[in-house]
């Protein structure tokens, strides 16, 4: 079991389960939370905004149960809670699975087998959903899966991305770095690469559908574009990325400095 750990994810999966509920003794159908191996793990307490561009973040390597999520979690209430608000709750500032009859917390004890084996058995017939939201919690802790379970692969692995952007960024600490922007023609998706001041690379986001999540990402993570740069000056490609990405931007409410 891990503790003390910040979780940064966006490859998770709303597991579906039903077991006796410890409050009211009846079965009850619930949902618990999986995140996934790209899933990335920090020090406890920390912020994305604040120490993304300092700090890297080790990758999980393998499934995990979500038997807690607290500190910082403004958006896992916004991606999981206020959508699934039938099967999630937040009791003593912790993400928890509730009884569908009388709303009582389902502990952690008392679902991880369901949760466990359906997670399993859902992923081999394929009926899994990577929901691809940024999730965010400064205080995690999890259960992980034995090495060998595995389902569909969702991870970035085709070998045509092509960089297209590069853009100055700083934190909310005033911390610096770079973002690139990759895309890819097969996959038709996005890729963000977050790096330090010193191009150590922090952070690696494969799952942008279109410009619109990427925005969404970069504001998530709490970091500020001061420049944007062409990965190739004279591709007109990058330049059809860079007039799109600033729509994009100015549509989520960005606003270039004079």
């Amino acid at each position: 079991m891990i503790h003390n750990r910040s979780l940064l994810t966006k490859e998770w999966y709303k597991v579906p389960f039903s077991a006796d509920c410890p409050g009211c003794g009846a079965q009850t159908r619930s949902a618990a939370v999986v995140v996934g191996p790209s899933s990335l793990l920090g020090d406890a307490g920390s912020a994305p905004g604040c120490e993304i561009l300092v700090k890297s973040h080790g990758p999980l390597d393998a499934f995990a149960f979500v038997e807690a999520l607290g500190g910082q979690t403004e958006n896992v209430e916004r991606s999981v809670v206020n959508r699934f608000h039938s099967a999630f709750a937040f009791l003593g500032g912790q993400l928890t699975s509730i009884c569908e009859h009388c709303a009582e917390n389902l502990p952690p004890a008392a679902i991880r087998s369901a949760v466990m084996n359906g997670f399993v058995r859902l992923g081999q017939e394929r009926l899994l959903v990577n929901e691809r939201l940024l999730l965010f919690a400064s205080d995690a802790v999890l259960t992980e899966f034995c090495g060998e379970t595995s389902i569909e692969e969702s991870a970035m692995r085709d070998p045509d991305y092509a960089l297209l952007l590069v853009c100055d960024t700083e934190s909310e600490i005033g911390e610096t770095g770079t973002i690139e922007l990759w895309h890819s023609v097969a996959r038709d998706d996005y890729t963000i690469v977050v790096k330090g001041h010193e191009g150590r690379e922090m952070l690696r986001d494969a799952f942008n559908d279109d410009l619109k999540d990427v925005v969404t990402t970069i504001f998530d993570l709490g970091l500020m574009l001061t420049q944007l740069h062409l990965a190739q000056p004279s591709s007109p490609y990058c330049g059809l990325a860079r007039d799109l990405f600033l729509e994009a931007l100015e549509n989520a409410g960005y606003r270039q400095a004079s």
